[in-house]
């Protein structure tokens, strides 16, 4: 249990230091598994008094049903009676800036030609520089776990980030993030069953 609260750590740390802007997709998983063996599964309901979906109780049915649905679209059974496997989800957001420049421009200085228009040591560049600002937008990451029932051993993780708006994922953006996991769940399964065959 302590190698799994680890790996948490380390997923959320990965989402905190992202820089991508816009959506991207990861996945990693056990490469031995048998993933055709997983039909029925529950949710994980328990968290850390660390977690923020723990107070967020909005967002945290919001992710749950999107992922419940995109679930059920692709077969898989929902139940707490003997599942196969526990789907497990976090989401963290955190407020990113990124520098923006619309590029070199034309300008005048001890020589003559194109230059950014940027002052340093022992140069000026007289003209037009290139614009440059900052753009403040917060990002957000939701990260799935697929755990075999049987040993509580993590199978799949899949980590989606995104831009957010307000407090946190909107409805649309639950909806996305849950399909895209779970479509990368299932290639993944899908590419292990393949090559075991």
């Amino acid at each position: 249990m302590k190698r799994f609260r680890i790996a948490v750590g380390v997923a959320l740390v990965l989402c905190a230091v992202t820089t991508a802007f816009g959506v991207s997709v990861k996945s990693d998983y056990d490469k031995n598994f048998d993933f055709s063996q997983l039909k029925i599964y529950s949710f994980k309901t328990d968290r850390g008094s660390n977690d923020p979906l723990k107070t967020d109780t909005i967002q945290a049915k919001r992710i749950q049903d999107a992922l419940a649905a995109q679930l059920g679209a692709k077969g898989y059974t929902e139940s707490t009676q003997e599942p196969d496997f526990i789907v497990a989800f976090y989401a963290h957001t955190k407020e990113k800036t990124r520098v923006e420049s619309d590029g070199p421009t034309f300008g005048f200085g001890p020589g003559f030609g194109w230059g950014y228009g940027i002052p340093y040591r022992d140069r000026w560049r007289w003209g037009f520089g290139p614009d440059i600002w900052t753009d403040t937008y917060t990002q957000g990451c939701v990260m799935v776990d697929i755990i075999d029932r049987r040993n509580s051993e993590l199978v799949w993780r899949g980590v989606v980030m995104d831009t957010v708006n307000g407090l946190g994922q909107s409805e649309k953006q639950a909806n996305e993030a849950a399909k895209a996991l779970v479509e990368r769940f299932v290639k993944d399964g899908n590419k292990v069953d393949k090559k075991a065959n």
